[in-house]
């Protein structure tokens, strides 16, 4: 019985090295690296040492020539790699028997061509120091601070056109940190744009993708608003206060319809409109809220001390009617069918915002016909109640700009559609559309430029969300591992999968095969052979 108990616990303690396979872990060059000429030879470095099986290259002229590693065994292999290798993509196809004697296989891809450029040699290198997710963060962060200060400063300026003995100093701050943030935000876009690591920001790529998008025009539009609602909190004329309030308040609707779906939508000429006024009008009725607090806060009494209060609460009913109207109209020019506003993440956070929206509505209400006039009428209890009721709709106020912030990584089903649609196959284009099938699941695939764009369904035609999805593309016919790629989900759901040209020569037709995992229990496998 001890032997028993010794062996289980040797087989135990040995358990790593006998389960485990062999596992490549770094190439050179890297996988799907651009060079501006042939390598001499290729490096493959795996977790455990290995014996070669078989090396095979596979370059853009004629057929896979068989290459020689300068050793066979240990867990780095160098592989001569033959001098005048054309220019093109080529595949360095590899199969190795680990110390368990498991055969494994795999493909290195790269492309002997132009220079990547300083973009993408930085998008690779530092893929792992700026993660997407921590980069979409900062992002949602940047755009919630810039319109919370863009609110407020118009607001605070709208609100000195009645009230100009009060210069709403609080606000002054916020103007110079919304336009600290505008650098940062410009910085983060160029970062998304080219899918860059942080580090990228002290070069000139990022910044230049960032300056030729259309999220500059917003900014610089931005910078004007708050410069111009400054001015209204600076100046002494009457007329002056006026002019600037106003200029900040439509500069801040136009800043906004400069960029983004919503003003994209067709027609153009109905979109844009309805998104000045949208964004006007929140900011009339949302920046108003600090000066209204400020306002119940000083001890003023009687209607002299609260004539703004009086001023606020006659046009804002007005404001809020343009608000919703033009609210709605985007909403329709958005949304295909009403499923949409469950069915898809642009449509969830329009949800959420409807929710807030309404919440405010009914504070609004409240405030309008139960708090104002009593409070008008020099009833302290009215004042206070009002007062907190207000502290409330701002603090609603403040999660909705949150909430809207993330329309930023949720485009609306219309968008998608033409996105879907711009995707598809065109003879000028160089694209191509196949579709993978099974009874479990369907793969709409798009082919263009260096990478693949899936979108998932199940058979009743509804997006498919899945945890994880890997392509392999491999050529039996031609002694081809498979190349395996690791694919990233877009905001839009779909999934992407960064893929270099493959080598035109070889023998015999190029199979694809997907791995999709729908969770932690089930996994989809679709295979088909790849269109020529």
């Amino acid at each position: 019985m001890k032997a028993a108990h010794l062996q289980a616990a040797c087989l135990l303690m040995w358990g790593q090295a006998v389960w485990g396979h062999a596992a490549l872990v770094s190439a050179d060059p890297a996988p799907g690296a651009v060079l501006d000429r042939a390598p001499g030879a290729a490096v493959l470095t795996f977790n455990e040492p290995v014996s070669v099986t078989a090396l095979r290259l596979l370059g853009p002229e004629g057929p896979p020539v068989d290459v020689k590693p300068e050793q066979t065994g240990g867990s780095r292999i160098r592989v001569p790699l033959p001098g005048g290798a054309g220019r093109g993509a080529h595949l360095l196809s590899w199969r190795v028997v680990s110390a368990d004697g498991h055969p494994v296989g795999g493909a290195l891809d790269y492309t002997v061509g132009p220079a990547a450029g300083p973009a993408a040699a930085s998008a690779r290198a530092g893929a792992a120091e700026s993660p997407p997710a921590a980069r979409q963060a900062a992002i949602w962060l940047g755009r919630w601070l810039g319109y919370a200060c863009l609110f407020a400063c118009v607001g605070a300026a709208l609100f000195r056109t009645r009230n100009p003995s009060d210069r709403q100093a609080w606000a002054r701050p916020l103007v110079w940190l919304g336009l600290g943030l505008l650098p940062v935000n410009l910085g983060l876009q160029g970062l998304d744009l080219l899918d860059l690591p942080r580090s990228a920001l002290a070069g000139w790529p990022a910044w230049a993708a960032a300056l030729d998008s259309r999220y500059a025009w917003t900014l610089g539009l931005t910078a004007l608003a708050l410069l111009a609602s400054a001015a209204a909190l600076r100046a002494r004329r009457p007329g002056m206060v006026r002019g600037c309030a106003g200029a900040g308040l439509a500069l801040a609707g136009v800043a906004l319809a400069a960029s983004g779906h919503a003003g994209t939508a067709p027609p153009q000429w109905l979109s844009r409109p309805l998104v000045v006024l949208h964004v006007a009008t929140a900011a009339a009725w949302l920046g108003a809220l600090v000066p209204l607090l400020r306002l119940l806060g000083a001890g003023g009494g009687g209607r002299a001390g609260l004539a703004p209060l009086a001023w606020f609460s006659r046009w804002i009913t007005s404001v809020v009617l343009v608000l919703l109207a033009s609210g709605a109209g985007l909403a329709l020019l958005q949304l295909d069918r009403p499923g949409d506003l469950w069915r898809t993440s642009y449509g969830i956070v329009l949800s959420a915002k409807l929710v807030l929206v309404c919440g405010l509505l009914g504070l609004a209400a409240f405030n309008r016909w139960r708090c104002t006039g009593p409070a008008l009428a020099g009833e302290a209890a009215a004042r206070a109640r009002l007062r907190r009721s207000i502290q409330v709709e701002t603090a609603v106020a403040v999660v909705l700009l949150g909430v809207v912030s993330l329309w930023r990584f949720t485009p609306p089903p219309r968008s998608l559609d033409a996105a879907v649609a711009e995707s598809a196959p065109r003879p000028d284009e160089g694209t191509a559309s196949f579709m993978l099938s099974n009874d479990r699941a369907h793969a709409l695939l798009t082919r263009s430029g260096g990478a693949w764009l899936i979108a998932l369904s199940d058979p009743s035609g509804q997006p498919l969300a899945a945890e994880g999805l890997t392509l392999a593309l491999s050529n039996p016919q031609a002694g081809i591992e498979p190349l395996r790629r690791e694919a990233r989900r877009l905001p839009d759901g779909r999934w992407r999968v960064e893929a270099g040209s493959l080598p035109a020569s070889g023998a015999g037709h190029w199979r694809l095969s997907m791995e999709i995992l729908v969770n932690d229990f089930e996994q989809v496998t679709l295979e088909g052979v790849l269109p020529p």
